[in-house]
């Protein structure tokens, strides 16, 4: 894999420099500085007094996500369930990444 850097321009990636990549080479695009999480992002977090006390007000108002013991044991067996099948199946992933 070979990181390349670039802007998006009227909707295309146009790179910083050029590259040997043959056309038709499929690429995965990762952006810098979107925020894609749960949550605020850093830049965006109240700061002051009526802020903070609207964003506690409001996680106040958040109700306790309470689980039954048969809700717990099937969340239970499912994680066994995936855990099995990642690691019968991790060899087929990694195969020929670092080709």
């Amino acid at each position: 894999m070979i990181m390349l850097k670039g802007t998006i321009q009227n909707g295309h990636v146009v790179l910083s420099r050029p590259t040997d990549l043959p056309d038709g080479t499929e690429v995965t695009v990762w952006t810098h500085n979107s925020h894609n999480g749960l949550g605020i992002p850093d830049g965006r977090w109240p700061t002051d007094q009526e802020g903070i006390a609207q964003l506690l007000a409001r996680m106040d108002r958040v109700e306790p996500f309470d689980m039954t013991p048969q809700e717990e044991a099937e969340i239970e067996a499912w994680r066994q369930k995936t855990k099995t099948y990642t690691v019968a199946n991790q060899d087929k992933v990694i195969e020929g990444l670092f080709d």
